[in-house]
């Protein structure tokens, strides 16, 4: 009797340890499946859009921060690049063979004379001759009346795409002596007052001069106002590859959290977005509502379908074996830009652009529908877009 109790134990330990085990395997394999999808109402805010909305696809989840909490990011990669906030119109100019940063005032002359394009109060394209800081600042706010030369590569925004050369800020080099200082403009603050219609660029919010260093694993940031010839303030940044840009704030001197980790989003609707281009025959300073961009940095694809013809299937008839992989942009962050909303100039309304939508691949290879379903609230207020999505999967 004893030794068939002692057996029945040795049994049942038995069982209980590679049942433990079995778990653990178990448990060290599985992931969680991506969201087969949804319709979500990015948290842009309202008229003024004051917030970046960062939404994952595949959990679903978004992310929300002021646009007007940080100024300039740093990357975090290979490269030593900085980026400018977009949404805020932050604009920034190198001043070339100036590396003392106390040195600088309005007052400052550059060490060579500057000749840009610029628009006249006619919008007629004029070039201009700049020799001071101060002439330079009348020229760098974005506005139509910005300066710049697309031709000569020279302008005060990063490019649309956000690629890495496309900063307006040059590579920073990891030799002290070849980082020159620049003046940034602060970009404009987010009004507050609700006119009835959209409002989303407020009274200006300054300049600064900066001047960052790197080590190739971290980055010093220094900092001061126009006026201080006696010192500056510094930030130093560590290199964190979990995410793409690592925010700063220049105007509180703090390290802001912004975006998620690198590989946790897919879509950022930045409500508002500024760039040096052309428009029409025009290059000038541009700045866009209800914007859209994707992760490009962290590795997510995307192109657009426009429905023209009775051959382009519908976004409900789509399905992944429709899916053209050689059309997935990874290299131009604005493909959806403010294309998938519409204008009525005449009567001022807004409304989703008919029968465009898009196809995202994630960093994980998910495959993704997505179509934009509302670019106003139920009373017709600017700043409340809603997106449907559905996974692409095999039917096989």
């Amino acid at each position: 009797m004893i030794n068939k109790f002692l057996t029945l134990i040795l049994f049942i330990g038995v069982a209980l340890f590679t049942g433990c085990s079995n778990d653990d395997d178990v448990s060290s394999t599985t992931t969680t499946p991506p969201s087969t999808g949804g319709i979500i109402d990015p948290e842009v805010g309202g008229f003024n859009q004051p917030n970046r909305v960062y939404v994952d696809l595949s959990t679903g989840n978004q992310v929300v921060s002021r646009r007007d909490s940080w100024e300039i990011a740093v990357y975090n990669g290979s490269e030593n690049r900085v980026y400018l906030n977009n949404a805020l119109l932050v604009s920034a100019a190198e001043l070339e063979g100036i590396t003392d940063i106390t040195s600088v005032t309005a007052s400052t002359s550059l060490v060579s004379p500057l000749t840009l394009n610029a628009l006249d109060q006619t919008f007629t394209p004029t070039t201009i001759t700049i020799s001071t800081v101060t002439e330079l600042m009348q020229g760098l706010p974005v506005s139509y009346y910005q300066y710049g030369d697309l031709d000569a590569g020279i302008s005060f925004t990063d490019s649309k795409e956000g690629e890495l050369t496309g900063t307006a800020f040059g590579e920073i080099s990891t030799t002290d002596s070849e980082n020159n200082v620049y003046i940034v403009n602060l970009g404009n603050d987010i009004p507050t007052t609700n006119n009835g219609t959209l409002n989303t660029t407020g009274e200006p919010r300054g300049y600064m001069k900066v001047r960052v260093l790197s080590n190739g694993s971290s980055y010093t940031i220094q900092y001061a106002e126009l006026s201080n010839t006696v010192d500056y303030s510094e930030i130093v940044v560590t290199k964190d590859s979990n995410y793409n840009l690592t925010a700063v704030s220049l105007t509180d001197g703090l390290i802001v959290s912004v975006e998620p980790e690198s590989s946790d989003w897919d879509i950022d609707l930045g409500g508002v977005f500024s760039y040096y281009g052309n428009q029409g025959s025009l290059a000038a300073g541009l700045t866009y509502s209800d914007y859209t961009l994707h992760n490009t940095l962290g590795g997510v694809s995307l192109y657009e379908i426009n429905v023209e013809d009775d051959i382009t299937p519908s976004y409900t008839d789509f399905t992944l074996t429709d899916v053209n992989e050689s059309s997935l942009v990874y290299t131009d962050r604005a493909v959806v830009g403010s294309d998938w909303r519409s204008l009525d100039y005449t009567t001022g309304e807004t409304s989703v652009t008919e029968g465009r939508y898009y196809i995202v691949k994630d960093n994980n290879g998910n495959y993704y529908k997505l179509r934009f379903t509302a670019v106003e609230s139920e009373t017709g207020e600017r700043g409340y877009p809603q997106f449907q999505y559905e996974l692409l999967v095999n039917d096989n």
